[in-house]
C-alpha cells in the first residue's frame, strides 16, 4: 500500500511537500484524491485537444500543404 501511494504521488507530479499521509486510511484517501485530480485534468485536456483538432474544420482554414511542399522542393 505504501509503495502504491508513493508511486501515484510521484506519477501525479504532486510531490510529497510538508504534509503527507501517515496512516493507511490517509493514504487511501490521498490516492483517491490523486486519481480524481488526474482524471479531471485528463478530461479537461481531452476537451482542449478536441477543440484544437476541430479548429480547422470549423473555421475553414485552407489547406496549404501542397504550397509548402512545393516551396520545400524548390529549396
Amino acid at each position: 500500500m505504501i509503495s502504491c501511494y508513493f508511486a501515484l504521488t510521484t506519477l501525479a507530479t504532486v510531490g510529497y511537500g510538508d504534509f503527507y499521509a501517515v496512516s493507511k486510511s490517509e493514504m487511501i484517501i490521498a490516492v483517491m484524491i490523486l486519481m480524481g485530480g488526474v482524471a479531471f485534468f485528463s478530461y479537461v485536456m481531452s476537451n482542449f485537444f478536441e477543440i484544437i483538432s476541430n479548429y480547422d474544420t470549423k473555421m475553414g482554414v485552407p489547406d496549404k500543404r501542397e504550397e509548402l511542399n512545393m516551396w520545400l522542393i524548390q529549396l
